[in-house]
């Protein structure tokens, strides 16, 4: 939901739910009314820095966002639940290893040409080729061949995805995935067209002009670092119920601006965090609009980078990494800072299922940092016991850590400051932070390990617990920080054959022990709620659990 892919944890807590504008008029025809004026179907959300429209290639929420209005996979999501899209009917077989989709009539590409599974077929592949490096490819690992046709080991004959027909598309399974029906409507596995791909090379996805789409919309336009704009697109199958007819979506970086251009109905919602939260939610009680409440299935977090030959030697200890995790003062950042989300002591957030379980419900509602900060009420000490077991200087005073952020917006730095001060103050040691212009650039820092530290978050891309604990095995392309650890490893191997959900859920909480307090990969910090506030004339918008942040199928302005 991926969602994420890599996550905006912090700019995009103020983007959730975040902009929608519906202005003009003129004959309403979804009323049914004659003669009575009709809003303009338009909405205007504030974005972030768009990075690719390549869905192969597509790892964060803004490109997601992009990518699941713009193409239609398999399934899509409506209220978190896979139903028909592209495919009208499935079949599975009996041992739940064989998918057989088949497509809808009247599939066509925004140029009028026929989509067939011949293009999901080749995506999909496309998505597992080693010279494509998509960090998504482990997704299809569990298809009959596909991880040793990312090794280079096979040929692609040799992978378990196959078109017999333009309206079939067959997928094996190694083994059975429980929640491969998600998987289908994960918006990076869209279906591509290879002329397409093929005629722009290495710049496919990064020009709106030359891009071909398969769903509601189109990308009409797209400066970078600035805006892009969807557009209705007439030739998707079920155009005729699709209400909106423009969706333009700016970066405004400044959670001020925003608040501003909502409270003076220049704009039509947002999210409301820190000193904006409280006038918001006094607004929805006047009646002035409505809020929309909830959890996501996100968690976000500080990420080390264990790369070592880019990051400081220090965080190679476990004691030092958990020593961080231990001083982050979560409980009033979210309390005083936010306002707003659930301190994490976990990977996994409150909304995850595990098979018919809420995961969270299966362990009594358990956290494996509560029980770690007990156990060690000196993070100092901690830290200082973990440099001497490296052999190193154990004056904390010495050490200083680059803390790399998501953007370079006020909130972002104000964020930023109160995590530099609790480690200082706690640990001894020195923060540098840096900003990055904006998300697209953050990605790209990260991507090359210019970090010791990162702000980083993951949404769901399906509803088990896998979708966050697999993020730091070795083979996973989002794992950025080159963490590695044999038993995560192992125990991820086990999860591919393991079908008995008791036994799931007892590899889950190992790993999650593991990868936050015993050799920890991140840092967690907070589960993010929804505060959305919305005019009342908008309808429909889905803020989906699962791909990106925003789906606009099912929306109107009335």
């Amino acid at each position: 939901m991926n969602k994420r892919k890599v996550v905006a944890a912090l700019l995009v807590l103020g983007l959730v739910g975040s902009v929608f504008a519906g202005c003009g008029s003129k004959s309403n025809s979804s009323t049914g009314e004659a003669n009575k004026p009709a809003v303009e179907q338009k909405l205007v959300l504030p974005e972030g820095a768009l990075k690719t429209l390549d869905s192969v290639k597509g790892t964060d929420t803004v490109s997601f966002d992009a990518i699941q209005n713009t193409q239609e996979t398999l399934l899509v999501y409506n209220n978190n639940k896979p139903e028909p899209g592209a495919a009208k009917t499935f079949d599975v077989s009996a041992d739940g290893l064989t998918y057989t989709f088949h497509l809808r009539d009247g599939l066509k590409w925004s140029d009028g040409k026929a989509l067939t599974a011949n293009d999901f077929k080749y995506a999909w592949l496309r998505m597992l080729a080693k010279d494509t490096a998509a960090a998504y490819s482990f997704f299809l690992y569990s298809v009959v061949g596909g991880q040793d046709y990312n090794a280079g080991k096979v040929t692609a004959d040799k992978v378990g995805i196959t078109a017999p027909d333009d309206k079939t598309f067959v997928v094996k399974l190694a083994n059975p995935v429980p929640y491969f029906t998600q998987i289908a409507a994960f918006p990076g596995l869209s279906p591509e067209r290879e002329d397409n791909v093929t005629a722009q090379g290495d710049k496919y996805g990064t020009d709106a002009t030359k891009m071909v789409y398969s769903g509601p919309f189109t990308v009409s336009e797209w400066q970078v670092g600035a805006k892009f704009i969807l557009k209705k697109n007439p030739n998707y199958w079920n155009a005729s119920a699709i209400k909106m007819e423009t969706i333009e979506l700016p970066y405004i970086k400044e959670l001020a601006t925003r608040y501003q251009m909502f409270t003076n109905k220049q704009l039509d919602a947002m999210g409301g965090s820190g000193e904006y939260l409280a006038p918001l939610q006094q607004g929805s009680k006047d009646g002035k609009w409505n809020q929309v409440t909830g959890f996501e299935a996100s968690v976000f977090y500080d990420q080390f980078n264990l790369d070592a030959a880019k990051a400081q030697k220090a965080l190679q200890s476990p004691k030092v990494r958990l020593a961080f995790s231990l001083a982050e003062d979560r409980e009033n950042f979210v309390s005083k800072v936010l306002k707003r989300s659930k301190a994490a002591y976990g990977l996994v957030p409150p909304t995850l299922a595990a098979g018919d379980k809420i995961y969270r419900d299966a362990l009594s509602g358990s956290e494996p940092l509560k029980a770690a900060a007990t156990a060690n009420p000196d993070p100092k000490a901690l830290f200082v016991q973990g440099l001497k077991d490296l052999g190193l200087d154990t004056d904390t005073s010495k050490y200083t850590f680059k803390y790399l952020l998501q953007a370079s917006d006020a909130q972002t730095k104000t964020w930023a400051e109160f995590m530099q001060n609790a480690w200082q103050t706690k640990l001894g040691v020195k923060i540098e932070i840096v900003p990055s212009a904006d998300f697209s650039d953050f990605l790209t820092k990260q991507n090359n390990g210019e970090f010791d530290i990162c702000t980083a978050g993951w949404g769901a891309d399906y509803n088990d617990p896998k979708t966050f604990l697999d993020l730091f095995g070795v083979d996973n392309g989002n794992n950025t920080g080159k963490y590695n650890n044999a038993k995560v490893n192992s125990l991820l191997d086990q999860l591919k054959t393991e079908t008995d959900n008791a036994k799931r859920i007892d590899i889950y909480k190992q790993l999650e022990q593991i990868e936050v307090v015993d050799d920890p990969a991140v840092v967690p910090t907070y589960y993010r709620d929804v505060q959305s506030f919305q005019a009342k004339k908008i309808h429909g918008l889905q803020l989906p659990l699962f791909g990106g942040t925003y789906s606009f199928r099912w929306t109107s302005v009335e």
